[in-house]
């Protein structure tokens, strides 16, 4: 733009003046307004020795930002950053100090900040929860690498020679990344990925394989494709965009465990221990799939609120439990055995609380009951509404109702859950005892009804089908899955 003033306009002084403080004006409110959007463009460069750079211009003035300390188990993600520094429109230093672990304060308003985050060497606990950067591949999860309040991102990536960027959203033409809700964003970066792609149902499905295993990419997404049409048509509802599974060797060993895995958003990471490559390690795959694929539904796509882990982790692991058993994966024996050994960790933990404030306490306790007592109230209620309605009705037909008006967004998950799950008499007492109180659950008591038993004589407890059944109770274990 242009401005011309006529030779009696240049030498009064006033009217001068006057029009460089108006384009003062006009350039300070487009240096505040850095993005009209609304969005903070955020650049990060990755270095290979565990390092990221974080530049980002804010779409609006600041002068305090924190970032997550914990996360899933995961502490002290908070302690990565480092060297941390705020600039005004004009570059000047806006004398950001850090005030405490995570909470850094500058003097004046600030539109940029630029930061480091030291992200190698990550303990066990923290994978697959947290960003990390090992040798030739990591992970960046925006939760624990932007400030907790930002909004919405507009990212790009500079990467080493050879790395690329893997992810659930689609770069535009620049190679920027357009994310409206960075707290569920996950980026798969390094070099050598196998990808395999395809549509299942109408939903975009891409497995992410970096590494040497006894599967490839093609494997990986031929056992997801069979878990995804379960559970679209276990709950009706046709997930949005593309899902993304990335698999890749934990940077650390995992001591007892052979893999961890998370979902987060529309990304399921799989670490799988390098040192365990087994033969059955794509049957070890099509295990963790029938559990994490089903979060992309549950809790992912509903939008509700308030801790019901219980359900969304304890009735998910045994709906992933029956999945595998009806894809063949695992046949009714280790499905009985799964479900005993289940129990035997039930048993050596005292059970005193509701499984509702196990999971409001999930992550500053042990926690183990939100999951194996969760397992084991859900393999109860689906015995107890397979009898109620002669095998017509199962646990599964309550995961439809969750995708089909049978709860609305934004209410309490444990209020909105328990309702759909009480839907007779004997239900919404079952659901008052083993989820809302602190019922002790006695397989040896409730079992024989149903013409199962547990016999806890030996070390291990030894779960199998009674050896008379009436014919109510062969009808409900062949719906169960038994066949002789």
């Amino acid at each position: 733009m242009e401005f011309y003033l006529d030779p009696a306009e240049k030498r009064n002084s006033p009217a001068l003046l006057k029009l460089v403080q108006i384009l003062c004006v006009l350039i300070c409110v487009a240096c505040v307004s850095v993005n009209a959007d609304g969005r903070d463009r955020v650049t990060i460069s990755i270095s290979t020795t565990g390092l990221i750079r974080v530049d980002a211009e804010l779409s609006a003035p600041a002068r305090s930002w924190s970032f997550r300390n914990a996360y899933a188990g995961a502490l002290g993600l908070a302690e990565r950053v480092d060297e941390f520094q705020a600039f005004t429109p004009t570059g000047q230093d806006a004398r950001a100090k850090k005030s405490a672990t995570g909470e850094f304060q500058s003097e004046i308003d600030a539109s940029r900040i630029v930061y480091l985050v030291r992200l190698s060497n990550p303990p066990v606990s923290d994978v697959p929860h947290a960003s990390w950067l090992a040798e030739d591949r990591g992970f960046l999860m925006f939760a624990d690498t932007l400030a907790v309040d930002t909004a919405s991102v507009s990212a790009q990536f500079v990467v080493p020679a050879g790395w690329s960027v893997e992810s659930s959203s689609t770069p535009d033409a620049s190679g920027r990344y357009e994310v409206p809700a960075p707290e569920k964003s996950v980026f798969f970066l390094g070099r050598a990925f196998r990808k395999a792609s395809k549509s299942v149902g109408g939903m975009m499905l891409q497995t992410v394989v970096n590494g040497s295993w006894r599967f490839n990419e093609d494997d990986a997404l031929n056992a997801a494709t069979e878990v995804m049409e379960r559970y679209l048509a276990l709950t009706g509802f046709r997930l949005p965009g593309k899902s993304v599974i990335m698999i890749a060797a934990s940077p650390v060993a995992l001591g007892n465990s052979i893999w961890k895995a998370e979902t987060r958003g529309s990304s399921v990471v799989v670490l799988m221990d390098p040192a365990a490559r087994s033969k059955n390690s794509l049957g070890q795959v099509r295990v963790i799939f029938t559990h994490e694929l089903l979060h992309l539904w549950v809790p992912n796509s509903l939008k509700l609120e308030g801790d019901y882990d219980w359900f969304f982790e304890g009735f998910t692991l045994y709906t992933a439990l029956r999945t595998a058993l009806e894809l063949k994966v695992i046949n009714f024996e280790g499905f009985l055995t799964t479900l005993s050994g289940v129990y035997d960790v039930y048993s050596a933990h005292p059970d005193k609380l509701s499984l509702i404030e196990e999971s409001e306490r999930r992550w500053t306790s042990a926690g183990t009951q939100v999951y194996v007592k969760g397992i084991l109230v859900a393999f109860l209620y689906d015995l107890m509404v397979r009898r109620e309605s002669s095998g017509k009705t199962t646990l599964a037909d309550r995961y439809r109702d969750l995708f089909n008006g049978g709860v609305t967004d934004k209410t309490d998950g444990n209020e909105a859950i328990i309702r759909l799950l009480g839907l007779s008499p004997a239900s919404k007492d079952f659901v008052k005892s083993y989820v809302e109180s602190s019922k002790e659950i006695e397989l040896e008591q409730l079992l024989p009804a149903y013409g199962l038993q547990l016999d806890s004589s030996g070390k291990t407890s030894q779960l199998r089908v009674s050896p008379e059944l009436n014919e109510d109770q062969k009808e409900l274990l062949r719906s169960l899955g038994y066949r002789h």
